[in-house]
C-alpha cells in the first residue's frame, strides 16, 4: 500500500518546488522514524505538463540537468549520457534516495557493496568508498556538487532543481 502527498505549488517563484520537495522528504523522515516499517522515497516535482502526458516515460523527455533513471540504470549530465561502473551506479542511486542526508562510509559499505562479488571476502575501508565517490564526481563533471563531504561522517547527495531521480517502477509501487 502506498500513502501520496501531492502539494499544488503556485507558479512564479522558481525555487518554491524544490523547497517544496525539501520540506516534504523531511516529514517524510519524520514519519518514517516514527511508524515502525514506513520506507520512504524522495519528492518527485511534476509540472502540470507532466501530468497531461502520464503515459510517456519521464526518463524518455528531455532534460537538460543531471538525470538518474534507477530503471533504465541511466544518468545524463547536460543530455549526454554518462557511463559508470556497477557500483558507481549504485552508489549514486543510493545517496539519491537518501536526498539531504549524511549517510556515512560504514552505511555505505553495508548498503551499496553488500553482496557484491568478492565483498565478503575482501576487506574492504572506507578509502573504497572515497575512491569511488572521487571517480563518480569526475565523471559527473558540473554536476559534481551534488555529493557533498560532510568531513568525518561521510557524503551527503544534495540535488537541486537541476537534478532529477526517477526510482524503479517497482520502488514506487512499495509501500
Amino acid at each position: 500500500m502506498q500513502v501520496v502527498l501531492v502539494f499544488d505549488v503556485p507558479a512564479g517563484f522558481t525555487e518554491l518546488p524544490a523547497r517544496t520537495a525539501q520540506l516534504a522528504d523531511e516529514f517524510g523522515r519524520v514519519i518514517a522514524d516514527s511508524v515502525p516499517g514506513v520506507r520512504v522515497r524522495p519528492a518527485v516535482i511534476t509540472s502540470a505538463h507532466d501530468a497531461a502526458a502520464p503515459d510517456r516515460d519521464p526518463a524518455s523527455r528531455p532534460f537538460d540537468g543531471l538525470l538518474i533513471a534507477r530503471a533504465g540504470r541511466e544518468v545524463r549530465a547536460g543530455g549526454a549520457p554518462v557511463r559508470l561502473s556497477y557500483l558507481e551506479f549504485e552508489l549514486l542511486c543510493f545517496l539519491a534516495e537518501h536526498p539531504r542526508q549524511t549517510v556515512s562510509r560504514a552505511q555505505l559499505m553495508r548498503e551499496v557493496w553488500a553482496g557484491t562479488a568478492g565483498a565478503e571476502h575482501t576487506a574492504l575501508s572506507g578509502r573504497t568508498v572515497d575512491t569511488h565517490v572521487r571517480r563518480l564526481r569526475v565523471k559527473l563533471g558540473g554536476y559534481a556538487g551534488v555529493i557533498t563531504t560532510i568531513r568525518g561522517r561521510g557524503y551527503r547527495f544534495d540535488p537541486g532543481p537541476e537534478v532529477r531521480y526517477l526510482p524503479a517502477a517497482a520502488d514506487r509501487h512499495r509501500a
